[in-house]
């Protein structure tokens, strides 16, 4: 345990210095002023988009429909040709960093940012965090994808310290009816004032919690912070109540174009000082695809970006009273949660494509019953078996003793819109025309 806790500790001394401090002390005071002031959100962003050389779609207030027509840039631009959209190296982008990632589509993307625009991200979060309640020092608790245990650890602790960040580390990887108990005691001990989690995470303990007629017994607590995935209204309800807190449900992507936050009254509220929102019409009855251009990003900014995620628009002011434009529920981001044959509740599974981007076309994960894993994989001609095998390792760190294997594949088979489930069940499934199955 003490060995990811320096881990974890040490990389958090590392954010604080290089980021999370200045994001709070340069960032977020603009960010705060932008709240309840119209005049102030409209000359930030006007800064903001002069700044970083991007056009605005309408004002920061409102979400504007786009006309028939406007030229949109797609994830497959992105992925095909990043190039085409990097900056010239100048005063506020010299210093850079790359975002290697497959989000929920198992297609990767390969997103350079500027050390600025991680800054910027750090006072976003703040701010959010802020609404919450949460104020620099307090005890935080995370229960998301990262690796914070041995497979099997022998005092039966799931999670770690990180000293530095004052959070408890949890692991989302070996949640189960057998388990749940001792986190929630873990919680309870920390005591935090929030909870970091995915939906599918903290709707497990919620779901136990509420089974036994239980309720979570730690004081601080102000609030569940949920992001990565759609939040249920069902799962929403059960957490609230397991919980006695309100959840704060974060949207945000890789490509940095568009964020949502939630209010203490439990509104989305579409951050326009973050990227300039406008809405496409799509074939689903109210539902429009989110549309962003970034306004922090100076080493690779996106205009008019596709974000493939859609969202019911609301128009309602907030009771809050804060400006921003609002929307009624976030759509997309649906994820399969599996249950293995021990009890664990698995989830998240995209970070198994990370690092593959230069050879990895799009990944699928099968689900064929009883332990067993097929990664369906359409690669270009210089995948290796190296490559299968890197990737069953990285899958093997989340999810201990299971059987997995690679299938690459000519295509995924696509829905009736184009899109393909990134997990899927099928205990019948057989490879859908294999050029390699990698058996390892």
């Amino acid at each position: 345990m003490w060995t990811h806790s320096l881990k974890f500790s040490l990389r958090s001394l590392g954010r604080e210095l290089v980021r999370n401090i200045w994001g709070r002390l340069l960032v977020y005071p603009a960010l705060a002023r932008n709240e309840r002031s119209r005049e102030t959100l409209a000359r930030y962003v006007a800064r903001r988009a002069a700044r970083v050389g991007v056009p605005l779609d309408g004002d920061p207030f409102s979400l504007p429909r786009l006309a028939p027509g406007t030229p949109l840039l797609t994830k497959q631009e992105l992925r095909q040709h990043p190039e085409r959209l990097l900056r010239p190296r100048r005063f506020g982008s010299l210093i850079r960093t790359t975002i290697k990632t497959s989000g929920t589509s198992g297609t990767p993307l390969t997103i350079v940012q500027s050390l600025g625009n991680m800054v910027r991200e750090e006072g976003f979060v703040y701010r959010q965090l802020r609404w919450i309640g949460w104020r620099p020092g307090q005890p935080r608790a995370w229960i998301r994808g990262d690796i914070v245990c041995a497979d099997q650890p022998k005092d039966g602790r799931y999670w770690c310290r990180d000293w530095v960040g004052n959070m408890l580390m949890m692991s989302s990887y070996h949640l189960s009816n057998d388990t749940i108990d001792a986190y929630v005691a873990a919680l309870e001990g920390v005591d935090p004032v929030v909870i970091h989690a995915y939906p599918s995470s903290i709707a497990a303990l919620a779901a136990w919690l509420n089974a036994r007629g239980r309720r979570y017994e730690g004081r601080a607590l102000k609030g569940v912070m949920t992001s990565s995935e759609t939040m249920e209204p069902e799962v929403r309800a059960a957490v609230e109540q397991a919980f006695g807190v309100r959840v704060f449900d974060w949207y945000g992507q890789s490509e940095r174009v568009a964020a949502i936050g939630t209010c203490e009254h439990g509104s989305y509220h579409v951050l326009t000082d973050y990227g300039s929102v406008t809405l496409l019409d799509t074939d689903q009855p109210e539902a429009c695809e989110l549309v962003g251009t970034g306004l922090n990003n100076l080493a690779m900014p996106l205009v008019r970006y596709r974000t493939g995620d859609t969202v019911i628009p609301g128009g309602e002011a907030c009771a809050c009273g804060r400006v921003f434009p609002t929307v009624k529920t976030i759509l997309g981001r649906q994820e399969k949660v599996l249950t293995l044959p021990d009890g664990r509740m698995i989830g998240r599974l995209d970070r198994i494509f990370q690092g593959h981007d230069r050879h990895l076309v799009e990944g699928q994960v099968v689900y064929r019953g009883h332990g067993r894993f097929l990664l369906r994989v359409v690669a270009t001609e210089a995948w290796s078996e190296a490559d299968a095998r890197a990737m069953v390792d990285k899958f093997l760190l989340r999810v201990p003793g299971v059987e997995v294997s690679v299938a690459r594949i000519e295509a995924i088979p696509r829905g009736p819109r184009g899109k393909f489930e990134f997990v899927i069940v099928d205990e019948e499934d057989e490879p859908c025309a294999p050029r390699e199955i990698h058996d390892v």
